[in-house]
């Protein structure tokens, strides 16, 4: 396996080239978009020197037509392939099929690269006779009619693995929250532990937060604590490497209670603990105490 990889993401217009680019860069590919020409070979020196070690660039019909022509461009990729004998150069094809491009066009009401010269059937047309000579040499063909966005980058995933020595841990963001100012709206897991007994009520307790010893002891003492953070992490767990083989890179799970300062808190400082103990790339906030500068 080579230590160093160059991803060329091409094919047709809005098959979803901008949208792997950044799916490449959150795993740590140096991403660049509609590569000029007179940039391309830079590239390969960049490489060369050894100065990073992936890089992906999307090279679209807008270079492509810049180049002069895909065979043109073609042979700028042989020339880095015998100039750069440590370097994985792998040609990704992002297709779909005409109809489902022509939807996709009408409904982001964007213009076709093309379209200045010829409507967006002929457009279409015209990419795709000019598109043939790279979808004939590339290494993958990833056709994403029938595919949302997550399922297009499940399978990007599974065509990169091979070029990444490592898949970067998922980011997990834990956050302790009061229903009272709204459930985090970038939430992907929320509990809600208002079933708890509430120390606000409690003499000696209400001053203090989540983060004190006392209020974990008061906690502690409702008979099924241990069971319920035992369930809460298993279903973290199970979510995270679902999330995490579809190609997401980040998760918040969100813990929620009226006020926002001692049982969610616990509970987060406890989620947070044990996922640190795992070296989990794990964060941890308190919406309502960061309010209150705590």
């Amino acid at each position: 396996m080579a230590e160093r990889n160059l991803i060329l993401l091409t094919g047709m217009s809005g098959a979803g080239k901008t949208s792997a680019l950044k799916f490449l860069e959150d795993f740590g590919f140096f991403s660049v978009d509609n590569v000029p020409p007179a940039v391309f070979h830079d590239f390969y020196e960049i490489l060369k020197r050894k100065e990073m070690d992936n890089l992906a660039v999307v090279v679209d019909i807008r270079a492509i037509s810049n180049f002069k022509s895909a065979e043109a461009f073609i042979a700028e990729i042989q020339k880095a392939k015998e100039n750069l004998d440590d370097v994985t150069i792998k040609i990704i094809f992002l297709d779909a099929d005409d109809e489902i491009i022509k939807y996709r066009y009408g409904k982001t009401r964007r213009a076709h690269p093309l379209m200045k010269e010829y409507t967006l059937a002929e457009a279409i047309r015209k990419e795709r006779e000019m598109m043939k000579p790279l979808m004939d040499i590339a290494d993958e063909i990833i056709n994403t009619s029938n595919m949302d966005t997550k399922e297009m980058h499940e399978r990007l995933l599974d065509s990169i693995k091979r070029e990444l020595s490592k898949i970067p841990p998922i980011r997990v963001i834990i956050e302790s929250f009061s229903y009272v100012n709204g459930v985090p709206q970038d939430a992907n897991l929320v509990f809600d532990v208002r079933f708890l007994p509430n120390p606000y009520y409690i003499a000696g307790l209400s001053e203090l937060t989540g983060k004190n010893r006392e209020i974990g002891e008061f906690l502690e003492k409702f008979e099924r604590m241990g069971e319920y953070l035992s369930v809460i992490k298993k279903v973290s767990d199970i979510t995270i490497e679902e999330f995490s083989l579809s190609g997401r890179n980040q998760i918040k799970i969100a813990v929620g209670c009226t006020g926002g300062r001692h049982r969610s808190v616990y509970i987060a400082e406890k989620l947070y603990e044990t996922m640190q103990l795992e070296s989990r790339n794990v964060s941890l906030i308190h919406r309502e105490l960061r309010k209150d500068g705590e």
